[in-house]
């Protein structure tokens, strides 16, 4: 409900047309907050919910809907700004994107209050953050969780600024700036399924190395030229690397002993990567504010985020053990996105499913 309002005062700016910065700032970052805060939960929510014995289906199907729905979403806004972009009435599609998304979060909210009738709501067992420290130090997962954090915020150096670039920079319209930015997630898509089974031929370890790796020049790909053709290219590459490095992050990290456990890790990884993020984030402005944002200041900033990614693999490949805690990869590559950014990285939320199939399968290879 609150995500739902968050939209409230951005359809008052479009209506009167009246810029306001801190106002933008104010909702975005409300109608994350609030996102963050309920997305802990959801796992081990889900999970009561849902029955096991429909649990894969249902959450196959919810995943695909969602994907589409998106996609839909992404495709419809950017031909409506594309279309009315020289016009006065611009603003209007933006009040009108705005209600659609806010009614939409309510119509949400009013489900996500009626389900779950007569389940238990409190927690099975408490578990403080400051037993995270104790049982990560001197693991596999500590190592995995410190290279995450670099690369996540490497990538935030120059991902927030692509957007402005392809825009303003080089001037791309709506609709061809909602193409490029969909061929992430088609990607992402296609290529989850394949890499889950080179995941399980190969190992999560040496894939998620490789990806590293082949993160690293996207913002250069990104300004070695503007043909949307050259853009698409790139865009599906780094759809598939990227799809790599979330899938072995599914795998390695939001494994956990039960419920309090990977709510609590989720919660932590969360935190620690918007810090991450919106502090890098800052280093990026402060290179276009100090270089200005011509051609020259944007490939600054973007060989910079390629430095960072670069020293945050070298600290994978040097640091990350090769035995790692694995979720199955059925499980993971059936995660859906949360969020769509338009560089590749995105939000991703294991599914629920793999917590009973991950207790299954530890319980067989006990007996």
């Amino acid at each position: 409900m609150v995500q739902a309002l968050a939209f409230v005062p951005l359809i008052v700016l479009a209506v009167v047309a009246v810029p306001s910065t801190p106002v933008v700032f104010g909702a975005a970052s409300l109608y994350w907050a609030a996102g963050m805060g309920g997305g802990a939960a959801w796992n081990p929510w889900m999970a009561r919910v849902v029955p096991s014995r429909v649990r894969g289906a249902f959450f196959g199907r919810r995943q695909g809907l969602v994907q589409a729905m998106m996609l839909l979403g992404l495709f419809g806004a950017g031909v409506a700004l594309h279309a009315l972009a020289a016009t006065r009435h611009v603003l209007t599609v933006y009040a009108v994107m705005f209600a659609v998304a806010m009614l939409a979060r309510l119509g949400s909210a009013v489900m996500v209050g009626r389900m779950g009738v007569g389940v238990p709501t409190a927690p099975r067992r408490r578990m403080r953050f400051r037993s995270i420290p104790p049982r990560l130090r001197g693991t596999s997962r500590a190592s995995l969780l410190g290279y995450l954090i670099a690369a996540i915020a490497a990538a935030s150096i120059s991902g927030p600024f692509l957007t402005p670039y392809l825009l303003d920079h080089q001037q791309l319209g709506y609709g061809t700036y909602s193409i490029v930015t969909a061929a992430v997630v088609v990607a992402k898509i296609v290529a989850m399924p394949v890499l889950g089974r080179v995941i399980h031929g190969l190992g999560v370890r040496r894939v998620l190395t490789v990806c590293a790796l082949a993160i690293t020049p996207i913002p250069l790909l990104w300004i070695a030229s503007g043909h949307v053709a050259w853009l698409l290219f790139v865009q599906i590459y780094a759809g598939v690397v990227w799809a790599g490095f979330d899938l072995g992050l599914l795998i390695t990290l939001f494994d956990g002993e039960d419920d309090a456990e990977r709510t609590t890790m989720q919660a932590a990884f969360s935190a620690l990567q918007a810090i991450g993020t919106a502090g890098a984030s800052f280093i990026g402005g402060a290179v276009l504010a100090t270089l200005g944002s011509d051609h020259g200041g944007y490939a600054a900033v973007f060989l910079v985020s390629c430095g960072a990614r670069l020293a945050a693999t070298v600290l994978l490949v040097r640091e990350l053990p090769f035995a790692l805690a694995r979720i199955p990869v059925t499980v993971a590559v059936r995660a859906w996105t949360l969020a769509i950014r338009p560089w590749g990285g995105t939000v991703v939320r294991p599914l629920v499913d793999g917590i009973d199939r991950l207790r299954r399968t530890r319980r067989d290879r006990v007996d």
